[in-house]
């Protein structure tokens, strides 16, 4: 698998370019989204994480086509604020916008699409074929629930856990991103990877 999570690595790459881009430009200052890390694991161990009482915003896509799976963005309770804040840095603000706030969470909403979104891109590129994701919806709970209610207990299903974080001139922020897989899924991939590795003559 080193081979084929190191072509995954690459599409945490282009999804970082192209996210950066996307933040930057609606945000009006420059952020930087960086995937530095990406590990797989099996979805019975995420739900015995060290961190999994812990409270969370998680923005959740399900993916209608290409493969079979959900994406999921999760930040902690006190980074989403901090993203909030950096999100309305030097803008006027009144004293209510803040971390459960109807703005606040549609910030949370609206940046985790876009990373998501960035993500799924750079995946349909190394498929070759068109990945689309369902619209997001946000979810405030312990990691234990939300994870709980993205892994069906019916079959099998893995995950990729790829860490996210913006950073702008004084601040960084940590966040994590999970692609769960279907048996199917990992198939997929596993397909679309060996392509890639045959073209390069591996």
């Amino acid at each position: 698998m080193k081979d084929e999570m190191d072509i995954l690595k690459e599409v945490a790459s282009v999804a970082s370019a192209h996210g950066s881009s996307a933040l930057s430009e609606i945000l009006g200052r420059k952020i930087t989204l960086k995937l530095p890390s990406i590990s797989s694991i099996d979805s019975d161990s995420l739900l015995e994480s060290k961190e999994a009482n812990k409270l969370v915003l998680s923005v959740q896509c399900k993916i209608l086509t290409g493969i079979e799976g959900k994406i999921l963005f999760v930040l902690e309770d006190k980074s989403a604020y901090k993203l909030i804040t950096l999100c309305y840095k030097d803008r006027k603000k009144d004293e209510t916008s803040g971390f459960l706030t109807e703005v606040g969470m549609s910030v949370i909403k609206e940046v985790g699409n876009i990373v998501i979104g960035s993500y799924v891109g750079a995946l349909s590129m190394l498929l070759k074929a068109l990945i689309v994701s369902s619209l997001p919806a946000l979810v405030s709970a312990p990691l234990y629930e939300v994870l709980n209610s993205a892994i069906s207990f019916k079959e099998r299903e893995y995950a990729i856990l790829i860490s996210a974080i913006f950073e702008e001139e004084h601040e960084e922020i940590r966040g994590k991103m999970y692609l769960i897989l279907t048996e199917y899924g990992i198939k997929k991939i596993q397909e679309a990877c060996k392509k890639v590795l045959d073209s390069l003559g591996k």
